[in-house]
């Protein structure tokens, strides 16, 4: 059903009637009611196949000869609840980044294990996020680069309010999103034993979640804004692409 669904929408997005039907108070209504369906499902999905994911990234980054880490929602869970945050609809890992050819191989593994492909998030021609899905469930990896003085940053993007979509045969492209630059402070990675498993986490995961959430970020708070909250990001005005596996 929700298959069907996002085929409607994706039509509709790029079609002349688009501006109109999201403005249609029944349509407004409908869209609404359905993502809260969706929303309840995807969070239950993060507990139900989580675990499931995260064993399949392991084995298809080590397949490419990259790791990756825990990080932002995913690396908050394991560090202050020791499982998955409640509240949380999608898991996120973080990784150096990498050529666009490894990441097209590691999009054909993980395809190969039923993981696949959902977004693809492009800036300057270069990859810089991907999200892929599997039984509902949404992961994101968020690729890094390297500054100086112990300092790493990414980009990610947000649904921003003029947005244009355009179909083709085997994706939609949309164009319209707010992106922004996030710096943490990074020293290393360490080992770190999340739901029975190991897997790898910043060695200074404390000052991390710091810089990511803020020093009470030990304490639950349902209302966070990633885009809004933090003080390490900055708003940048660069173009981008992202492409929707519908």
């Amino acid at each position: 059903m929700s298959r069907l669904v996002n085929q409607f929408i994706k039509h509709l997005r790029a079609s002349r009637f688009y501006s109109t039907a999201k403005q249609n108070p029944l349509l407004i209504k409908i869209k609404r009611k359905y993502d809260q369906v969706q929303f309840q499902k995807q969070k239950d999905s993060v507990h139900i196949y989580g675990m499931e994911m995260l064993r399949y990234m392991k084995e298809a980054f080590a397949e490419i000869g990259e790791e990756f880490w825990l990080d932002y929602g995913t690396l908050l869970g394991a560090v202050r609840e020791k499982d998955f945050i409640g509240h949380d609809k999608d898991l996120d890992i973080g990784c150096f980044d990498f050529d666009d050819k490894k990441k097209a191989e590691l999009v054909r593994i993980l395809e190969q294990k039923g993981v696949k492909l959902y977004k693809q998030y492009e800036m300057d021609g270069k990859i810089y996020e991907q999200a892929f899905h599997l039984h509902g469930l949404h992961i994101d990896i968020f690729y890094y680069w390297k500054a100086e003085n112990d300092i790493i940053w990414c980009y990610f993007s947000e649904i921003g309010f003029e947005m244009e979509f355009e179909n083709h045969p085997t994706y939609q492209i949309a164009r319209g999103y707010r992106t922004s630059k996030v710096t943490s402070y990074f020293t290393g990675l360490m080992d770190y034993e999340f739901k029975g498993e190991m897997f790898k986490i910043p060695e200074n995961y404390h000052q991390y979640l710091i810089d990511n959430y803020g020093p009470t970020y030990m304490q639950k708070d349902e209302n966070w804004n990633a885009g809004e909250s933090p003080d390490n990001i900055e708003r940048i005005d660069k173009p981008v692409i992202v492409k929707e596996y519908i």
